[in-house]
């Protein structure tokens, strides 16, 4: 499964409904695949990756041009939580356990809770994506504030098994 792609899909399906996105990655190799994917869904003018890795005159360039609505769609690492993206109508986080998503200095936001903040209170989707749910995930399912999202067994025991075949290991563990 390509994650990257997935997110892009949900950041235009966001966009073609007229509403912003905002996805946040845990790192720089992440916000590589993730720009990938949204140059071929979205192409390159539609969405601004922000990141620390800019230098501050092209990250208040890119600031700038989310602050002003002339992209839907916004794609980041941690900073970018905090994007003044247009319109908003979806949050994503990917690999929310990743300890990158913490910020070190106080007041200490974790990405994931600045985005459940955003999407509370701005009536937002929000979508929590990984390949394990965290507890903090888990806990937003079991209080009914959000709910998941599964593939169904048959397609996960099918997909284990190729994934064994490959490997040459006779079954999945």
């Amino acid at each position: 499964e390509d994650w990257a792609a997935r997110l892009a899909e949900a950041a235009a399906a966001t966009a073609s409904a007229g509403k912003g996105a905002l996805v946040v990655v845990p790192d720089q190799r992440d916000v590589a695949a993730l720009e990938r994917a949204c140059a071929t869904v979205l192409g390159e003018d539609a969405f601004v990756a922000l990141t620390a890795d800019l230098g501050p005159a092209e990250r208040y360039r890119r600031w700038l041009a989310v602050r002003r609505g002339t992209v839907p769609v916004v794609i980041g690492t941690r900073a970018a939580a905090f994007a003044p993206v247009h319109d908003l109508g979806l949050v994503a986080i990917w690999d929310d356990g990743d300890d990158s998503h913490a910020e070190p200095r106080a007041p200490y936001p974790h990405a994931r809770d600045v985005l459940v903040l955003r999407a509370h209170t701005g009536g937002v989707a929000m979508l929590v994506a990984g390949h394990a749910r965290t507890a903090e995930g888990q806990l937003l399912v079991e209080s009914g504030w959000a709910r998941e999202v599964v593939a169904e067994h048959g397609w996960v025991d099918t997909t284990l098994a190729m994934i064994a075949r490959r490997a040459g290991v006779s079954r999945p563990m």
